[in-house]
């Protein structure tokens, strides 16, 4: 722009001077600027085909399609085979609302070229804005078969594939696409993706990726570079589109814009790192009220996705307690959403799903039967309910909503496991130790044997019988005496096992159905082949359990002040396949795993430990916006993004010599040195895990 500024002003006259400068400032989205110097150049110099398509392409993206429409079609008298013309005149067609003239001028232009890319691509994101999802998936799908590295293809695919109630397969188009773009909008179409599958944790990651809030304005970046703020997203959002696409009207609706800024104004509150440490209870539970709101559908799924978080949090249980008694009433209709299996279990698959994206697919996810999927939403209203009651102190109506969730539960389900927990911890409040014991007992054996639970069924079992005879032949034989289990403490009212750690990917399972009798997931490739650079760690399939089979899940993280985790499985965040894990091991290590562990036999081991380390380039400067993954034995992810200072830290639980942990960095055009860090052996705070970046050399 400074550039092609000064040439304007050296030459006033000259209509390529103003042409260059409308290009820069087309690039840099700053579009009414950039239509005036495309105008000014056309009036200097009418014959300039280039001036006169590039404002027609900007008259049609600001809405002024008649003014288009006419500079198209001057366009095309002076050119008849400008294809890019001849997109932009059919496209104008179908501004002005002749969409019958358009229809037939284009089965004619593609008759004649039906390879025309951008016709196809945008006129497919036309109908999607338009509601035709029918002739918007097969002109995107065609477009996507000419060329499926261009972005804007895939995204009128997913609108298409969405309003068709096929969302996971619109997420795989998008996944996809961002291996070949990085840009505010395809994060957000990402985010509406996995909002209409009802997977909202993983909504809310991809939008904080390029999105911040601040004072009810929405942030970021407009292609990476100019920073906007809008209180809407599809206003935010519109220059990208319309300086891409020239298309003037979104393929989105208003209440989905709305949701989705619920979504990331309560996720924001709820993130203590985001507010100083501390979390505003009223306008977090506020926020939550915000986002359950609504008479669509998923919208009990919103309710207990809020309330559970709340719950995790340790704040808003009255209003946790109101949204799960108000999704008694909206669960039916919950029943009718697409992918029902996966939104009723959003929190069990995460693991599986973390673990395939890693790997650079999604995974196929099979329909459960329809009976049990209501058992499971109808349970998890009831132990939600049950659970923030318990957390009130009302521990008489608690018990009766935990038993209640136990007998609809189907056997043998994570969530079931979790009910159970959290009654036996509910009875032991009340002093019955015997009966809470049973619950523990039956929790305990639902799932793969959790050192800190069993360390809470012998203290209790202790106080109960006087000893730990007998306990073996009901739970198994205890760990290996080298295994270090965290030391048992009562249990506090936000948490289901006070001896659990609070987030970590250790804590998940290998990939399990969440359902007993349902197949196992396995991994579904995106709609080309796996991009280079992909891990070693898939996750692998296990053999589908029989009916009222134990399945595993993850603890649910909690934010109060003492380590008391929430049963929940709330698994880690999942990374962009554009930062896909290298698969080379690197024989590099923490230093101070060179201790002796004879120094730490008699320590008690912490219930998390911390790793952190600087991103730095070979001067000493830090590198921001590095994707840092985590990668634990079994395959589950953890991600951080390294800020201003190059700093990125993980919260884990200890490991032991056979749970390994490894550490990459991922940014575009950069290597690293070392390329990734192994840590065989974590039982305390590691610090100082240090990469040096540099630009990469590029053909």
């Amino acid at each position: 722009i400074r550039l092609a500024t000064q040439a304007v002003q050296l030459a006033p006259e000259l209509a390529e001077a103003h042409y260059g400068l409308g290009r820069a400032l087309h690039i840099s989205l700053r579009l009414d600027e950039a239509s005036a110097e495309y105008k000014r150049a056309l009036e200097l110099d009418p014959t300039s085909k280039a001036a006169r398509r590039s404002l027609a392409d900007l008259n049609r993206a600001l809405g002024k399609s008649e003014e288009a429409l006419a500079l198209y079609r001057q366009q095309l008298d002076a050119e008849p085979n400008d294809k890019a013309a001849r997109t932009g005149w059919i496209l104008s067609l179908l501004d002005l609302g002749r969409t019958e003239e358009a229809k037939g001028e284009l089965e004619k232009a593609l008759k004649g070229d039906p390879r025309n890319l951008n016709l196809l691509a945008g006129a497919a994101y036309w109908f999607a804005a338009h509601n035709d999802s029918d002739l918007a998936l097969s002109l995107g799908q065609k477009a996507v078969q000419i060329e499926p590295r261009y972005t804007w293809s895939q995204i009128a695919l997913a609108r298409a594939l969405v309003a068709q109630k096929k969302p996971l397969e619109a997420e795989r188009a998008l996944r996809f696409a961002r291996q070949y773009g990085k840009f505010p909008t395809l994060d957000y179409e990402l985010a509406s993706v996995l909002a209409a599958a009802s997977l909202y944790e993983e909504a809310a990651e991809t939008l904080m990726q390029s999105f911040s809030l601040k004072d009810g304005q929405i942030e970021t970046r407009l292609g990476g570079q100019a920073s906007a703020r809008n209180a809407s997203f599809i206003e935010l959002l519109a220059p990208e589109r319309r300086a891409s696409i020239f298309q003037s009207v979104a393929a989105d609706t208003e209440n989905n814009a709305k949701l989705l800024k619920a979504l990331l104004t309560f996720t924001t509150l709820i993130n203590e790192e985001t507010n100083g440490g501390r979390i505003d209870e009223e306008r977090a539970t506020a926020a939550a009220r915000e986002f359950a709101s609504g008479d669509d559908p998923t919208r009990v799924h919103r309710q207990l996705y809020a309330a559970s978080r709340l719950l995790q949090k340790g704040i808003g249980f009255q209003t946790a307690y109101e949204l799960a008694e108000a999704a008694r009433s909206s669960a039916e209709a919950g029943m009718n959403v697409p992918a029902l299996t996966l939104a009723v279990q959003a929190d069990e698959f995460r693991a599986l799903r973390a673990g395939a994206i890693a790997a650079g697919g999604t995974p196929d996810i099979p329909d459960a039967p329809r009976n049990v999927l209501s058992n499971l939403l109808r349970g998890r209203v009831e132990d939600v309910s049950g659970w923030a009651l318990f957390n009130e102190d009302k521990l008489d109506e608690a018990v009766e909503h935990l038993k209640r969730a136990v007998a609809i539960l189907p056997e043998g389900t994570p969530a079931a496991r979790t009910s159970l927990w959290r009654l036996g911890v509910a009875l032991e409040r009340q002093d019955k130790k015997t009966e809470a014991l049973s619950y523990y007992i039956k929790s305990f054996n639902a799932g793969e044997p959790d050192p800190g639970r069993r360390a809470v069924i012998e203290q209790l079992y202790r106080k109960v019988n006087g000893s730990l005879d007998g306990l073996e032949a009901r739970i198994g034989p205890a760990p290996p005496v080298n295994v270090q289990t965290p030391a048992p403490s009562t249990p506090d009212k936000t948490g289901d096992n006070p001896a659990q750690p609070t987030s970590s990917p250790e804590t998940t399972p290998a990939p399990t159905p969440a359902l007993p009798g349902t197949p196992v997931a396995e991994p579904a490739s995106t709609t080309s082949s796996t991009s280079p650079g992909t891990p070693a760690t898939t996750p692998e399939a296990t053999p589908s359990p029989q009916a009222g089979s134990p399945v595993t899940t993850t603890a649910e993280p909690t934010s109060s002040p003492q380590p008391a985790p929430d049963a929940s499985p709330s698994p880690p965040p999942t990374p962009s396949p554009t930062s896909t894990p290298e698969t080379t091991p690197s024989r590099a290590s923490a230093s101070s795993l060179a201790a002796s562990p004879v120094e730490k036999i008699d320590k008690t081991p912490p219930a998390t430990v911390k790793i952190t380390g600087r991103v730095r380039d070979a001067s000493g400067n830090p590198i921001a916006n590095v994707v840092v993954v985590l990668i634990g034995h079994q395959g589950t992810v953890l991600a951080s993004t390294t800020d201003e200072q190059g700093n990125y830290s993980f919260t884990i639980a200890p490991s032991s010599s056979t749970r390994s942990y490894r550490i990459i960095p991922s940014k575009d055009g950069v290597s690293f040195e070392p390329m990734d860090r192994l840590l065989p052996v974590v039982n305390d705070d590691q610090k100082d895990l240090n990469f040096v970046g540099k630009l990469s050399s590029r053909p």
